[in-house]
């Protein structure tokens, strides 16, 4: 099992350091560029017709800077961070779970060692799961003492509370990636596949008759905002959604984990 995480490591740990340097150089650049931008938040409210943006730019415009800020860094780091960079990385890494194996013929001498299919699925998992959720809680962590340059405070509490979601709904595509990847033969199809259904999904997201159908309202600025601004309490989103996202997410790896067992190679 530690030769299958160490393997998984070594292919992995290139792009999970491009990553995490990704998701921190976002921070670095989106705080730098805070004193510029509230001045424009509320011209900028007036041009998206969508209620959710507009209540974005809005709260970006509240004459209390410091609910201002919290609600800037609500969408740099968790709106913008979380569902496009954390999930395309979720994606590029997931897809090639099983899918990468089966390409490279190496798929039948991996489940051929002493140890289970499920556990080799477990050990590869486990690695990119970790890979993708702990610069997602770092990163978002390091904007708190960042945030001092530009004479700002973050409450470290509620960019722990709100990573914590982040993470979950980040983990949720990572294990359904990882079920599809099972499945195909190869990676370019699990691509299409999960990168399809992300397409859909956001484009229904900006439809506002229909945006509540689409899973991205699970994590967007009506959740993380309220948290980052102090008027939310993670313990009623922990249990009213957080636990869910987690719930979904072991449901799929177990539907992966399912496929794997019973896959004719």
């Amino acid at each position: 099992m530690r030769s299958v995480a160490a393997k998984t490591w070594r292919e992995t740990r290139v792009v999970a350091l491009a990553y995490l340097v990704i998701l921190e150089l976002g921070i670095v650049a989106a705080i730098a560029m805070w004193p510029n931008l509230r001045e424009e938040a509320a011209a900028l409210g007036r041009l998206f017709p969508a209620d959710f943006l507009k209540r974005m730019f809005t709260a970006l415009s509240d004459p209390n800077q410091a609910t201002a800020y919290n609600a800037y860094m609500a969408v740099q780091l968790f709106f913008k961070g979380t569902n496009i960079v954390a999930l395309a990385f979720g994606v590029l890494l997931g897809t090639g779970i099983i899918a990468r194996e089966r390409e490279n013929q190496t798929l039948e001498f991996l489940l051929a060692r002493p140890i289970s299919r499920s556990r080799v699925l477990r050990s590869k998992f486990l690695v990119v799961a970790a890979a993708m959720v702990l610069p997602i809680v770092l990163t978002s962590m390091s904007a708190v003492p960042l945030s001092w340059a530009v004479e700002e405070q973050l409450d470290w509490r509620r960019v722990l509370a709100a990573s914590t979601h982040a993470a979950a709904f980040a983990l949720v595509f990572l294990a359904a990636t990882t079920a599809v990847s099972v499945v195909c033969r190869n990676q370019v199809h699990v691509a299409a596949v999960v990168g399809a259904f992300i397409i859909v999904q956001v484009v229904m997201f900006f439809v506002q008759v229909i945006r509540r159908a689409s899973v991205f309202c699970l994590a967007d600025f009506d959740v993380f905002g309220p948290l980052m601004m102090g008027n939310g309490v993670f313990g009623d989103l922990f249990f009213g959604t957080t636990v869910w996202l987690l719930a979904a997410a072991a449901a799929l790896y177990g539907l992966a984990d399912w496929l794997l067992r019973r896959i004719d190679l």
